[in-house]
Parts: C-alpha cells; structure tokens; sequence
C-alpha cells in the first residue's frame, strides 16, 4: 500500500508541471537564468613573460577555441590596460607582445581573452620585475687591472673581477688597428686577459660593460663608453739594434762598433773598436760590453747613446744585464762613474766626478756597481712637452771593468 501512495503523489506533482508550462509558454524557464547561460572563451595558454627596459613581453598560445578574437592585459589594478588583437587560424596560435612604458617597478599582470561577443576567460595573473633607471645607476664599468702595448702592436689587457650578481655577462672594446679599421671586440665575463694584435699606436680604445638584468631579460643594459689609452706603452721599437745579439757596423776580431748607435772615442778603446763584443771567456757572443783593462786603456767619459724626440708623458728606460756568478758579471764599482742615463739634447752629458749627476740636461740615471740585480739597471723620467731626448751608456771606469748588456727597453707610462 506505502508504495502505491508513493506514486500516487510523483504522478500528481508531475501533471501539475506540465499543466503550468503547457500554460505559461516555452519561454518561461529563462526567468531562473536571466541572462541565459554563462559562456566563458578559453584561457590563454603556456604564457611566459619576459622583462626588459620599461617593458615587459607576454607571450602564450591559444590551442583550441576559434571564438577568441583578442587579448585584453591589465596592470595597476586594472587602472591601465592593453588590447593584442588574435585572428584565429585551424591550428595553434602564438600571441606574442610588448608592453612599454613601464616605470621601474614589480607588476602583477593580469591577462583574459575575449570573443565578439564580448565573453571572456577566466584572469590568469602573472607576475614580472621591470627594470630602469635605478638599475641602470647601480652599473659600473668593469675595471681594468693594467693594459700595455708591445712593441709589436699587441695591446693586452687584463681585467679586474667582476660581481656577477649584478648581470654582468660581457665586456665591449671598440679599437682602431693599425691599418685604420675601427673593430669591435666583446669580452665574455669569464675571460680575465685579452691580448688584441694590430693596434694603432697612438690611438685610444673604448670599452663598456653589458648586463642582463634577469634570466629571460629582452633588453641589455650598457655603462656608457669611456675612453682609455694602454697604461703602459712598449716604444723599444724606437731604440734601433736594441736587444742581443747587437748588430756591428764595422769590426775587428772580439771588438766592433754597434750599429745604429753613436759611440764616441773614448769607448773605442780596443784599437779604434768599441761597444759590440763578439764573445769571450764563456759569455755569449754579441752583447754591449764596455770593457777597460787586460791590455785596454781606461775610458773617460765614453758614452753610447741614441738620440730620438718623445712626447710629454713618464718613461722607463731599461737594460737587462748578464747574470754571473755574482748575481752580475760586471766589474762596476762605486770607485767609477757608470751611468744608464738619459737627458734632454742630442748628446750625453759627460760621466767623470759624477758630474752627471748634476748636469741641467740630466733627465736621469742609474748608476751602475757590481751588487746590481739584472734587471735593475732601469732610469723613470719625466717629458712636460715634446723633447728630443738622448739615452744610453755614460762613463769613466777604471781597470778590469766590464759590463755585458743584453737589451735596451723604452716603455711610456700613461697611470
């Protein structure tokens, strides 16, 4: 009996149903859903944004819905807006754009796409830093620690470290080469020297330092270009027949007259000879050896030099000796007057009494003894202007003197 009271009262409820729509009419259910059902477009998909200078780039797909018509992006709360208009193809789109305009801040993006109707997606949010001007003022040019110039045009550079958390990836170095071509060299962060062939002498680099702000960042950020000149400049080129094994321009048996250099009488003093020793007693043949003794007179204020014009700028001027069993193979005491030396005019000044060492035209010099290291031997001197300028060997010595010199080097000092 319960069961057929149950479908009794589903049968009476259903009848009353049908007689209410069948009066009312077909339309009559909209009024439980207004506005009809709720259409939603699909979501943009694998979005990816990248940062950059007051900008940002959005880029996703639309995979399937071909209803979406546009892509709407909102920022600052929805206060400023972009629109990327989409025209569908059968397949995937890819949507890609840029946002400009940007202060330097953090955004939070709110992204949905659109159809013609006006039906939109559900907000994705994606979240991206925007850099500028404050990062930009935090950058500093990578420091170099020194840069110099060989006398074969090779300018070397070697660079400082760099903090790496700043963005830092690169270094650019615009140079002029030797035959006037403007070249362009990018350093990567890693790299500490770089050695750059051809160089033109007398010119200046420049060079700037590159960041990316973040990984994915689709701007670089530079310091601004800043002229530099090598720190020191290798001119020994200037000095002709400079190194071992020294050239002679005429010869007699050990003793020969260097080339290129002026040698005046008082340093020919190996009947007529002087300055290029062809070897003897085990030292190496060809070497710069004033010798006094054994059979040779003494020497009063000989002097072999080079003449040559400079401009203003600090200098160094160098030899390097033979090492011997002394630490030097030189007879050189402070009993004589030896000097490595250099001074203004197209002469040395004369050696005898340590007169030298006074002379107006002294720019200066080094004297040289016997406890001397083989790389000592080295004069620093000051040009305020264009000035022609002599260097070389200035002395009075004694008996058994000797001393063998390997080469003559000239560096400018620009730091």
């Amino acid at each position: 009996m319960k069961i057929l009271k149950d479908n009794i009262v589903k049968t009476t409820l259903l009848l009353t149903v049908l007689v209410l729509f069948s009066c009312s009419g077909g339309d009559e259910y909209l009024k439980f859903t207004q506005k009809g059902e709720v259409s939603y477009t699909a979501k943009i998909d694998s979005v990816k944004i990248f940062p950059g200078k007051n900008r940002v780039k959005i880029e996703g797909l639309i995979l399937s819905d071909p209803k979406v018509t546009q892509l709407r992006i909102f920022w600052n709360n929805r206060a400023d807006s972009a629109v990327v208009p989409i025209v569908r193809t059968q397949g995937i789109d890819k949507v890609s754009t840029i946002v400009d305009g940007l202060i330097e801040n953090v955004y939070n993006f709110e992204l949905r796409t659109y159809d013609a109707q006006g039906n939109k997606s559900i907000a994705q949010s994606i979240t991206a830093e925007v850099f500028g001007s404050r990062y930009q003022a935090s950058l500093n040019d990578r420091a170099l620690v020194t840069s110099s110039l060989s006398s074969d045009l090779s300018l070397t550079i070697n660079f400082a470290e760099m903090d790496l958390t700043t963005g830092a990836f690169a270094t650019e170095i615009v140079y002029t080469d030797k035959f006037d071509v403007e070249n362009t060299l990018i350093v990567p962060v890693a790299t500490s020297q770089v050695i750059i062939p051809n160089y033109k002498i007398g010119s200046q680099f420049k060079q700037r330092s590159l960041f990316l702000p973040a990984k994915g960042a689709i701007d670089n950020f530079e310091t601004p270009f800043v002229s530099k000149i090598p720190d020191v400049i290798d001119l020994s080129y200037m000095i002709k027949n400079n190194a071992r094994p020294f050239l002679s321009s005429r010869s007699s048996g050990r003793w020969g007259d260097l080339a290129d250099w002026i040698t005046n009488d008082a340093s020919k003093n190996h009947n007529g000879y002087g300055g290029v020793d062809f070897g003897c007693c085990g030292n190496p043949p060809q070497t710069l050896n004033l010798e006094s003794g054994w059979g040779a007179p003494i020497i009063t204020n000989g002097k072999v030099y080079q003449t040559m014009t400079l401009d203003a700028g600090t200098y160094i001027f160098s030899s390097l000796l033979l090492p011997g069993d002394n630490g030097l193979n030189i007879g050189y005491t402070l009993d004589d007057f030896a000097y490595l030396a250099v001074a203004k005019g197209n002469i040395l000044p004369d050696s005898s009494g340590g007169t030298l060492d006074t002379n107006p035209a002294t720019l200066g010099f080094k004297r040289m003894v016997n406890t001397m290291k083989e790389d000592s031997a080295f004069v620093i001197f000051t040009l305020t202007e264009t000035t022609q300028i002599s260097l070389g060997i200035s002395t009075t010595q004694g008996d058994q003197r000797w001393a063998h010199f390997l080469s003559f080097n000239l560096l400018k000092k620009n730091k």
